[in-house]
């Protein structure tokens, strides 16, 4: 995913600046879009036909590996796959209001990753920690997993992305509130006066993680 990301980077979707081919009134497509930001960063002069009688996909693998955008054809091949699912290749236009590169790829994530009505997402989180005792007990396993899945109330969904990080982020700022957090800067939750009312909250929320300990 990070290679995918990096290629788009490099074709330039992720240039903030103002694009002087989306300040016109007459919009261009986001084909004919990509084709400049291609053309932008090209070795050479002559114009490169997608279009051309390898077909799209083959065409644009090549042009991406011969632009040097891609480690392989590998990476090239899922990058032109991620171009075709944003909707990158198509001929329609770009909407106004749209004027950088990187406001074109964020207004196709927006419209081809949302979750649709009935699809929810999933959490899943496993630690393994080993345990080794200086008295000579057996060294233990501890294991600890937490499964969360989106859920769906009164017609309106809430993602387990959501609910794990932003419960947490409430957590955290409940127990400063409260003034049960003693220790000053900036700290990770590994101190008891932290994690234990956090997973305690966080359980009686209904997050909570399943634990483990083999010896």
């Amino acid at each position: 995913f990070s290679e995918i990301m990096a290629t788009l980077s490099k074709i330039g979707f992720f240039d903030a600046a103002n694009h002087p081919l989306l300040q016109d009134t007459n919009r261009p497509t986001y084909k004919g879009f990509l084709d400049e930001l291609l053309n932008n960063i090209t070795t050479t002069n002559t114009d490169f036909d997608i279009e051309a009688s390898g077909g799209y996909d083959d065409e644009m693998i090549a042009r991406l590996s011969k632009l040097r955008c891609c480690k392989d054809k590998e990476i090239a091949a899922k990058t032109v796959k991620t171009i075709k699912f944003l909707g990158l290749h198509e001929e329609t236009q770009i909407p106004k209001g749209y004027s950088s590169a990187f406001d074109v790829i964020c207004q196709r994530m927006e419209q081809r990753m949302a979750y649709g009505h009935n699809e929810q997402d999933m959490v899943l989180l496993h630690h393994e920690v080993e345990v080794e005792y200086l008295d000579g007990q057996p060294t233990e396993k501890h294991q600890a997993t937490l499964l969360e899945f989106g859920k769906v109330e009164n017609g309106r969904s809430t993602t387990a992305m959501a609910l794990t990080v932003g419960i947490p982020a409430a957590i955290g700022a409940l127990l400063l509130l409260q003034n049960k957090v003693q220790t000053k800067g900036v700290i990770r939750p590994l101190q008891p006066e932290i994690y234990i009312p956090a997973l305690e909250i966080l359980e009686s929320s209904g997050i909570k993680l399943i634990e483990r300990v083999e010896i």
